[in-house]
């Protein structure tokens, strides 16, 4: 694991770098000793820690605390604009990993304070310290999909991961990794607040959006992740997120906020 991204002593409390990635690129795992805001306005960005996983959507940024572990992948050609945040400048700040929803006007102020480099120091300021107080007032949620800790859980969840549409029981992991279906079962609902069932859901649900996002048809996701039909595939997708595969994608294309339905159940949000 890297630290890097690092900045002088004498840098300003809050800092907006750029930087573009074609589709398919990754940062290996790193962490900064600054706060990181990572948002794009364009593409996907899939972004992993110990704890969790989020698929961030145009007009949404994941909040990154200092020090924390995480890696990315780039789903689309990506135009990362990360703000770098001095701890002590943000007393309010969240420990967690959390998602925010990026207003036009919080875009519109990150952009500039990147896309300006010559820009003068009062006004710098003053929209550095606006920034700062929309980050605090922003809309937070909390839509990861959840890692568990045990470590033959982490097995069967990294095994998934790799292959959304695998269908194994319970029953059948524990029989691989020796401990029961009922133990696996409660230790899943302890430690991630969501069933299998529902993780799973949301591993494919995520997976599906990437692979739409990249110009695969709904019929290939659809097979792809074990549905029998493109409807049935097309059904879960709307009674979760609220718009059929079609209409969700052509949101994050255009740049506008993937949509979460909040009649989903827990956990179940997609695309950050």
């Amino acid at each position: 694991m890297n630290q890097h991204r690092e900045f002088p002593e004498d840098a300003p409390a809050l800092v907006v770098r750029a930087y573009d990635y074609a589709s398919g690129a990754r940062q290996q795992p790193h962490s900064h000793t600054r706060i990181q805001l990572m948002y794009s306005p364009k593409g996907l960005m899939r972004v992993s820690t110990e704890t969790g996983a989020w698929t961030l959507a145009p007009m949404r940024a994941l909040w990154i605390p200092a020090g924390v572990t995480h890696e990315v992948q780039m789903v689309g050609e990506i135009s990362m604009r990360s703000v770098y945040l001095d701890p002590h400048a943000v007393p309010w700040r969240w420990d967690e990993c959390c998602v925010l929803t990026v207003t036009p006007l919080m875009r519109e102020l990150i952009l500039m304070l990147n896309d300006n480099p010559s820009l003068a120091e009062e006004p710098r300021q003053q929209a550095s310290g606006l920034l700062l107080h929309l980050l605090a007032e922003a809309s937070r949620q909390n839509n990861s999909l959840p890692m568990p800790l045990d470590r033959r859980l982490r097995r069967v969840c990294d095994a998934i991961l790799q292959n959304p549409d695998n269908n194994d029981t319970l029953e059948e992991w524990g029989e691989r990794i020796g401990a029961s279906s009922r133990t696996l079962a409660r230790r899943m609902k302890e430690e991630t607040g969501v069933t299998f069932h529902h993780w799973r859901l949301q591993v494919r649900v995520d997976e599906a959006i990437c692979r739409l996002v990249q110009g695969v048809s709904i019929n290939e996701v659809a097979q792809a992740l074990g549905y029998r039909s493109s409807s049935a595939f097309i059904y879960m997708f709307r009674s979760l997120l609220g718009s059929t595969p079609a209409q969700y994608v052509e949101k994050i294309l255009s740049g506008a906020p993937g949509p979460a339905n909040e009649e989903a159940p827990a956990g179940l949000v997609g695309a950050g």
